[in-house]
């Protein structure tokens, strides 16, 4: 190959340097949303200047042919990726589709096959000759119809990228706007040269004003990716987290018409976004109908939705908040939809299972209960016939005793067989208490002493947590004579405190007597107190005094207790 001194061939040259290295780091950073396409782009550039630098270079007319068809093997494609890096970027991920992608590399495939054929059309330019200029050799042509569209299309996609960007930097956050405004300039720098390639006059006759803005672009990429650390830190547009959200959002406007409605939305309630924005949503919605009064509400509104009450065959939860302007004054309302259909379901079947379980036990205790009353008899009516052995005697009563723990045990299990099965709801613990005091019918020396005014948030079994307390007060407290239930508003939630004046608790046993099995009696009852009082995120320990009766701490979330009006 016979070279040439060609002014400034070197900037192509530093520009495909500089774009390939741009490619690289883009592309090791693939995973990060648009860098990919970015690298695409940026491969496709510093292919056509690569060789539109051995281009010029060259002195030989057949030898800048082939390089310029190299370079016609990507030009064509460089709008269409501009085009597909702006929808990425901008988060518009919905338009990236394998129709989109057809559409948008349409015009690009007619110019590349324009030009590649134009021996036979001779659509993308007349005719091209090289001349002599200044001692160089240099190509002259006449262009074609495809070869004013290509100039179109590279405007056009310039104009694109550059609409997308201003409405991106519109909605960023401070802290992405700088990156937003590099690479405004770069596509701003771009559309420059393009009004250079087409209006300046050029110093030689091929030479291509767009390279040497090419590397100040590339430096403000540069710039962007090292200094404000684009593809490292991305903003990702709102609309692109709206449209992808699991829940439907639907906003209305002050006069309940639909303005926005995400696509999860659009399939909840079965309708097509494009044709109910302006709406009004009773025109559309009618399964919202009843909630009339919450849409026309000031008040945050929580509700629900259930399948069997209308058509759509989906349970829902609805939350309703109004958006108020400075002067209180509704602007807009904001409906989030969020589908618990197949929760409802595994919550209404694991209900049922509970419910047969239940059963199941109830028939299987009366059973066990039975057979436990024959043996008990049976052991009965032997110990009465053999009252002169007494080593017969003694062994006939530890039948009877384990008969009657075990009466006790599956008696037991029946009070507690619907723990964890209801859901829990607000009790008033005033009542419980009370409720509970009444069932152990106590005797009139000991004085229960209630001052809460405070409900919680609990298992509906709570009532057997203060019978549990107050029936191992009664049973091992030996001088009680006064209970004390109260409680302390903290800042991390609320302390209910019982209390006796008791024997209290050995500081060896203030654990284990919530353990399985621990206890005197069945040794349970601590245990299922701190499992009941466990399902609503309710902590219960022993912090009494030895000697001066029992002091159990219940510590209630901040969510999970409230105080009576």
């Amino acid at each position: 190959m016979i070279f040439q001194n060609y002014p400034f061939f070197f900037i192509s040259f530093i520009c495909a340097v500089i774009s390939g290295f741009s490619a690289y780091y883009a592309w090791k950073r693939r995973k990060v949303r648009s860098a990919d396409s970015f690298t695409y782009l940026m491969i496709l550039i510093t292919w056509w200047v690569f060789f539109e630098g051995f281009e010029y270079i060259s002195a030989d007319s057949k030898m800048q042919f082939l390089f310029l068809n190299l370079e016609y093997l990507v030009i064509p494609w460089i709008p269409g990726a501009l085009i597909w890096f702006s929808l990425k970027f901008g988060g518009y991920d919905k338009y990236c589709t394998r129709e989109s992608f057809i559409i948008i590399f349409l015009v690009p495939a007619l110019i590349f096959l324009s030009f590649y054929t134009n021996d036979i059309f001779h659509l993308f330019y007349h005719s091209i000759t090289y001349v002599q200029y200044q001692g160089l050799t240099v190509p002259s042509f006449i262009p074609g119809v495809m070869y004013r569209v290509l100039n179109i299309t590279v405007i056009a996609a310039q104009v694109f990228c550059f609409i997308v960007l201003i409405k991106v930097l519109l909605q960023s956050p401070r802290v992405f706007r700088l990156q937003m405004a590099v690479l405004i300039m770069s596509i701003f720098l771009l559309f420059v040269s393009m009004v250079f390639f087409f209006l300046i006059p050029r110093p030689f006759p091929n030479f291509d004003p767009i390279p040497p803005f090419l590397v100040i672009i590339n430096l403000l990429v540069l710039i962007s990716i090292f200094r404000f650390q684009l593809f490292d830190l991305i903003h990702i547009p709102y609309h692109a987290i709206f449209d992808n959200l699991e829940e439907g959002i639907l906003v209305l406007d002050s006069k309940n018409r639909i303005i926005q409605i995400n696509p999860r939305a659009s399939k909840m309630l079965g309708i097509v976004t494009d044709h109910v924005i302006g709406e009004y949503f009773n025109s559309f919605i009618s399964i919202l109908l009843q909630f009339g009064d919450q849409l026309n509400s000031n008040d945050i509104n929580h509700l629900r939705l259930d399948a069997d009450t209308q058509e759509t065959g989906l349970s829902l939860l609805i939350d309703i908040y109004p958006v108020l302007d400075s002067s209180g004054m509704v602007q807009s309302r904001m409906i989030i939809m969020r589908d618990i259909t197949e929760i409802t379901k595994t919550s209404r079947a694991l209900t049922e299972a509970g419910k047969k379980l239940n059963l199941l036990n109830s028939i299987t205790r009366h059973d066990i209960i039975n057979q436990v009353a024959i043996i008990t008899g049976y052991a009965s009516l032997v110990s009465d016939t053999i009252r002169d052995d007494s080593e017969a005697v003694k062994q006939i009563d530890y039948i009877l005793s384990a008969s009657d723990s075990i009466k006790k045990l599956i008696q037991f299990t029946a009070t507690y067989q619907d723990l964890g099965i209801g859901k829990p709801i607000w009790l008033d613990v005033d009542e419980m208490v009370r409720n509970a005091w009444n069932t152990l019918h106590p005797p009139d020396s000991i004085v229960l002493t209630v001052n809460t005014h405070l409900e919680i948030f609990a298992d509906m079994l709570l009532e057997k947590v203060f019978f549990n307390l107050m029936d191992n007060s009664l049973r091992h407290g030996i001088s009680v004579t006064k209970i004390t239930i109260s409680f302390y508003e903290e800042e991390r939630g609320f302390l209910l405190i019982y209390q006796d004046n008791g024997h209290g608790i050995e500081p060896g046993l203030k654990e284990k007597i919530f353990s399985r099995g621990f206890g005197k009696n069945t040794g349970y009852g601590l245990f299922l107190v701190r499992e009941i009082l466990s399902i609503t995120g309710i902590v219960i320990k022993e912090n009494g005094l030895y000697g001066e009766g029992v002091r159990f701490e219940m510590t209630i979330p901040k969510q999970g207790g409230r105080i009576k009006n």
